[in-house]
């Protein structure tokens, strides 16, 4: 009579495993719980991309692999283990696979830090731009006599608006200038895009100049810090003849691939940024995703939903001022998005080099650095030496935050430089 589980009574007569056989089905066991893994990493990229939707995404991630652990410990148990221990095995080794993958693919896509947007005030407004972002801004009317050129004000990241007002719009309102301060496409109260590959430089330069054109201006004074200054860098090299002057303020490099290995930090900004991202797995993962299964795939899984907390929260944890020792500056964001802030970063390393067109760009540039900033001082020191027009000044125990930490001095300095009192 035989058995169902394929156990030793189905052999014929007293015939039983070899070793050689006996060997291949540990070792098939053995792979069992490694094989399902993979063959989880898999169905995950394959169900994200087919359906779009990360419930379904990761019910699939999970049956998967305990699916293929089951068949390979059936597949192995078949002639060598008795009928008991060849119903339980691989039930035990499917339940393990599933713990092994549920638990952490679970917390991964749903765990992390709530997202803490920015609330809407009664001067908020929005632009419905030609390029299809609908823009968040708020305006500060200029006092007196009114100045010629309006001034957009660039927030840096990329997607890290200011969760609280430039202390430069009332400033700069009381000397006569139209203050506006937007949310790029991404972040704060702005729209988010469907298809996160259009977070791009151009994309940004783009919204920029209609923008531009929104407020009615031929040409206007950018004023940008970290992130915005890479903007105001790109933006004037594709449209110099409409910028007035230009602030960039602790600005990004001006074309990344110029820095390559990290070398646009400080050791010590680099040093406290790697140990704050050991404390955030989620946005490494999510870096890690983005590379292997590309961005949509990626999206899918970890949407804004999931991972403009962790930003926000990883960014509250850098030191600004880190560039010098002592107490550190830490400045706790809302309102971030995460994708535009990956996405544009990486669209920034792979862009053509703009520092040809901006050696032939006549525009007044103000370059601010404080002494204690995490980015290297070559960063900053690039822009005075491509811009024939540019003007350096150092701010001595500011870090990257100048605004927030030295908010006098920088209030003063723009003023005074958009005022015509600073030049080269």
């Amino acid at each position: 009579m035989s058995d169902s589980d394929g156990g030793p009574e189905h052999l014929a007569g007293d015939r039983r495993p070899s070793l050689r056989a006996k060997a291949a089905a540990g070792l098939l066991v053995v792979v069992a719980v490694p094989a399902g893994l993979v063959a989880g990493l898999g169905a995950l990229w394959a169900a994200s991309a087919a359906t779009g939707n990360r419930h379904v995404a990761l019910a699939v991630a999970v049956l998967a692999p305990a699916g293929v652990a089951w068949w390979l410990c059936r597949l192995a148990l078949r002639r060598v283990a008795g009928p008991r221990v060849g119903r339980r095995l691989p039930v035990a080794v499917a339940v393990l696979e599933l713990v092994v993958v549920a638990v952490p693919l679970a917390g991964l896509l749903y765990g992390g830090p709530a997202h803490r947007p920015i609330p809407s005030g009664s001067g908020t407004r929005f632009w419905d731009l030609p390029t299809g972002s609908r823009i968040a801004y708020t305006r500060t009317p200029a006092q007196g006599a009114r100045q010629d050129t309006p001034v957009i004000l660039l927030h840096g990241g990329p997607g890290a608006p200011d969760s609280q007002p430039s202390p430069l719009a009332p400033a700069l309102a009381a000397a006569g200038f139209d203050v506006y301060a937007y949310h790029q496409v991404g972040a704060g109260l702005s729209s988010r895009l469907p298809d996160v590959r259009g977070y791009t430089v151009a994309r940004h330069v783009a919204d920029l100049d209609a923008v531009r054109a929104a407020i009615g201006a031929d040409r206007v004074v950018l004023a940008g810090v970290s992130w915005g200054g890479q903007l105001t860098a790109a933006y004037l090299a594709a449209h110099p003849d409409r910028v007035a002057r230009a602030v960039v303020a602790s600005p990004g490099p001006v074309w990344p691939p110029a820095f390559p290995d990290n070398r646009y930090m400080t050791q010590g900004g680099l040093r406290d940024q790697n140990q704050t991202l050991g404390r955030h797995p989620r946005f490494l993962a999510a870096h890690l995703l983005t590379a292997v299964t590309g961005p949509r795939a990626a999206y899918t899984l970890l949407p804004d939903e999931a991972m403009d907390g962790e930003f926000e929260s990883l960014v509250s944890e850098f030191d600004m001022r880190a560039g010098c020792p002592g107490r550190p500056l830490r400045v706790p964001g809302s309102g971030f998005g995460f994708w535009a802030n990956a996405m544009t970063a990486r669209d920034a390393a792979q862009v053509a080099d703009p520092r040809p067109a901006l050696r032939r760009v006549a525009v007044p540039v103000l370059v601010l650095r404080g002494s204690c900033d995490y980015l290297a001082p070559e960063v900053a020191g690039e822009y005075a030496d491509v811009l024939p027009d540019a003007v350096f000044r150092a701010i001595d125990g500011s870090g990257h935050d100048i605004a927030h930490d030295r908010p006098g001095e920088y209030r003063e300095l723009v003023t005074a430089f958009l005022l015509g009192r600073i030049t080269s």
